[in-house]
């Protein structure tokens, strides 16, 4: 257990750690307003701090730098639902509340305000339904034997696939065929279809088209989360964390690879509404300099996505913290009005 002296002077570092990036010597917390306190004082409940694995030095001589430890106990202590300014978050409600329904849309609105918020990598997913249902299909005749089938889904995503058809059609045909299956299956899910497919006898073509739109469904149902928007990633590499070597060429590469944002980021939420993943606690090496605050937005068992920001483990913690989950509800009251 820390002392209350010990938990201001690593506050008071942490502080001015991350206004600064240098390690913080004991004569600039001694300086800090509130504490009567030697140099000396100082030095020695630092020393404990280190001892203890709350802060590190860099050099011998050198002043000190949180720990991911420090870090830690400097997030615990940070009040349950942090709020920025109102001026700010009056700000990012406004822009929502002129968002229009285009989903795809929101997901990039998301995390261009993010990004701008907390200076730093922002990610967003879209919204979307654990299990997708048809609102309705679209046949569209390209040439006589190739027609472009367009699944329009409930939850507001539209996906497209050609097919090429095993007999000649023409456009009326497709639309008739189109209305037909519209009809039949709106509001079904892939195994709806399945069901109502064997249940049915079905001509060629008709049943060539009600393959091909529960292999689309299938598709669309495999991954819980879409490619995410990334805005921000000059913010991020502008940090001095990122100027030695090839630090930054390797988290870019990461970061580019949408396969691990899609997978990961889900995968370190929590109970919790927002969560906060420290540096070392990343699985990723690539990442362990790095810190990540996520949240799941919209219902968990319904449509939802995930808002997060992304940085180096340098960052205003509050402020992050905060930001992410003012977004995260913003998204939530929007998945409400509409799904």
């Amino acid at each position: 257990m820390l002392s209350s002296r010990q938990k201001a002077i690593l506050n008071i570092l942490i502080g001015e750690y991350i206004a600064n990036a240098a390690p913080v010597s004991s004569q600039t917390i001694t300086r800090q307003a509130g504490l009567d306190l030697s140099p000396a004082t100082v030095r020695a409940e630092m020393a404990e701090l280190e001892e203890a694995g709350y802060i590190l030095r860099p050099h011998v001589s050198s002043g000190g730098i949180p720990s991911d430890k420090g870090y830690r106990h400097y997030v615990a202590a940070i009040p349950q639902h942090p709020t920025l300014p109102q001026s700010e978050s009056g700000w990012v409600r406004s822009r929502f509340h002129m968002a229009t329904e285009d989903v795809e849309l929101w997901a990039d609105l998301a995390a261009g305000l993010l990004a701008d918020l907390v200076r730093n990598l922002a990610v967003v997913s879209a919204p979307k339904a654990p299990e997708s249902r048809i609102k309705r299909l679209d046949l569209v005749l390209l040439q006589e034997t190739l027609a472009l089938l367009v699944l329009v889904f409930q939850q507001a995503r539209i996906k497209q696939r050609i097919l090429h058809l095993n007999t000649t059609v023409t456009q009326d045909d497709l639309t008739a065929l189109a209305n037909r299956l519209s009809a039949a299956y709106g509001g079904a899910t892939s195994s709806g279809i399945t069901v109502a497919a064997l249940e049915a006898e079905r001509t060629p073509l008709e049943q060539q088209v009600v393959d091909a739109t529960k292999d689309m469904m299938l598709d669309e149902d495999m991954n819980r989360f879409e490619d995410p928007r990334t805005v921000g990633l000059r913010h991020l590499l502008s940090q001095p964390e990122f100027a030695e070597g090839g630090k930054a060429g390797v988290l870019v590469d990461l970061l580019e690879d949408r396969k691990f944002l899609k997978e990961a980021l889900p995968g370190l939420l929590a109970d919790e509404r927002v969560a906060v993943v420290i540096g070392g606690e990343n699985d990723a090496g690539e990442m362990q300099e790095c810190s990540v605050i996520v949240s799941r937005y919209g219902d968990p068992e319904g449509v939802s996505g995930i808002v997060a920001a992304i940085g180096p483990t340098r960052m205003e913690y509050e402020r992050a913290i905060a930001s992410v989950g003012l977004l995260s509800a913003a998204m939530t009251e929007r998945v409400w009005e509409l799904f």
